[in-house]
């Protein structure tokens, strides 16, 4: 070999003992935060004698309000009636950070609107010594597309759409199913107009997915009707990359057709969305309180540095990936070992939100990035 070649390899190899420090520690990558326990958009709204006081109230509120929020997220309905009630100075022990925005006060009120994070070892622990399985792992985000008909009219790009409008307005960057809301420019009708979304072809939904990074697209359609009350009947489809759609129903209903009715609307559909995700992800109620791991070897092929730098950032922010052990590094292939905590199935669901694909094989596995992903 060169002495170029040399210098080469000697450069690799402290790129890829960086990276290996970086897999030893947590399944999540400094700097990233597991979205599954982000819980965005808790408004609030107390009254006590000062401000001081309505701003704690406030704070103690929103705390309760989104760690429910955040237990019914990561758990099966069937168990939500034997889920754990802790106090509220326990709560807020299991409060990482919060943001706060809207925020507004008189004398003796306050109104806000928080963002929590909760620390994922406690919420864990709490739920796993309760015998309740979990879910934490968060789906790659989706593109939303929505959808309104009002009487014989559909709207979808143009203004007014009030559905598209709540959308927008609502955070969607934490919980299992993260969105994006296309910006509804000239290339967004180009790739998909009414008629289309009503009935979309896989190549017009690649487009739209690809222009806005995400992975599956969703046409979240809403049909409101108005009479003594009003009514929303939603239907959410996620359509995979063959354009075979998952869909789902619900219907919400308030006194007008106004700005709350379609923002409740929004949250029945997130919730179906998760639903529709901890069927494929949530861990089997045997395994609930296990914390035991497995162990994977793995062969990833690369031809630089990069390669490898893509492969091991993508698979630090799997959750369900624990750790992994260097076994050989040459200029061609990195071997590893992997810790895991997740079954076969769940572990090719969870390398599939980074674009990482496994193929099985003895005596190493192929990790790799799906092709074409950036």
């Amino acid at each position: 070999m060169t002495e170029r070649g040399f210098a080469d390899l000697r450069r690799m190899a402290c790129r890829l003992l960086v990276g290996l420090v970086l897999l030893a520690g947590p399944g999540f990558a400094a700097g990233t935060f597991p979205p599954a326990y982000v819980v965005t958009g808790v408004a609030v709204d107390a009254t006590a004698q000062d401000a001081v006081a309505a701003r704690e109230a406030a704070r103690g509120q929103g705390e309760h309000t989104a760690f429910r929020r955040l237990l019914e997220r990561l758990t099966a309905k069937p168990d939500w009636n034997r889920l754990p009630a802790p106090s509220g100075p326990e709560i807020s022990a299991l409060v990482q950070d919060f943001e706060v925005t809207n925020e507004r006060s008189s004398g003796v009120r306050y109104l806000a609107t928080y963002t929590f994070r909760f620390n994922p070892n406690g919420v864990r622990r709490l739920l796993r010594s309760a015998g309740i399985a979990v879910t934490e792992l968060a789906s790659k985000p989706v593109v939303i597309v929505p959808l309104l008909r009002l009487g014989d009219t559909a709207t979808l790009w143009d203004d007014p759409n009030p559905w598209r409008a709540a959308w927008a307005a609502t955070p969607g960057g934490g919980g299992l199913v993260p969105w994006v809301v296309p910006a509804g420019d000239v290339a967004d009708v180009a790739d998909l107009d009414v008629p289309a979304a009503q009935s979309p072809k896989p190549d017009q939904l690649a487009k739209l997915a690809a222009r806005y990074g995400g992975g599956d697209v969703v046409i979240a359609t809403a049909t409101a009707t108005e009479g003594a009350g009003a009514a929303l009947d939603i239907t959410v489809s996620r359509y995979s990359p063959d354009g075979t759609p998952d869909s789902s129903t619900t219907q919400v209903s308030g006194p007008k057709l106004d700005t709350a009715l379609y923002q409740t609307g929004v949250q029945a559909a997130v919730r179906g969305l998760e639903d529709s995700w901890k069927k494929l992800t949530l861990a089997s109620s045997e395994s609930a309180g296990s914390d035991q791991e497995g162990l994977i070897e793995v062969v990833v092929p690369i031809r630089s540095a990069h390669d490898w730098a893509a492969v091991r950032e993508r698979l630090s922010k799997v959750p369900v990936v624990r750790g992994a052990d260097l076994e050989l590094m040459s200029r061609r292939e990195v071997r590893l070992r992997i810790r895991i905590r997740a079954d076969e199935n769940l572990l090719h669901v969870a390398l599939a939100q980074q674009d990482l694909t496994l193929t099985p094989g003895k005596p190493y596995g192929v990790l790799q990035l799906r092709g074409g992903a950036p």
